[in-house]
């Protein structure tokens, strides 16, 4: 199964388990998040940014709809781009 497939399905899930709630702190911090990079276009962009101000890999993956693992690439690039 496609990962897209099994994102949407695991999400299905959570909400009907009742699992998939999200705080009202946590609505919040994506809210400001989102804030933080409106005006960037790339997500790769996107994702050194959020990581900066504190949101975790899978916060960050959850935010702009990628996997986890697209986010720590993105975000070691952005590292190694830095470092030279």
């Amino acid at each position: 199964m496609p990962a897209r497939k099994r994102r949407k399905a695991a999400a299905a899930a959570a909400d009907a388990s009742g699992k998939g709630r999200v705080s009202a702190d946590e609505k919040i911090a994506r809210l400001f998040g989102l804030l933080l990079v409106k005006d960037v276009k790339k997500k790769t962009d996107q994702v050194p940014l959020l990581r900066r101000v504190g949101f975790e890999v899978s916060e960050v993956a959850n935010m702009l709809n990628m996997t986890e693992n697209h986010v720590k690439v993105a975000d070691h690039h952005d590292r190694k781009k830095k470092a030279n």
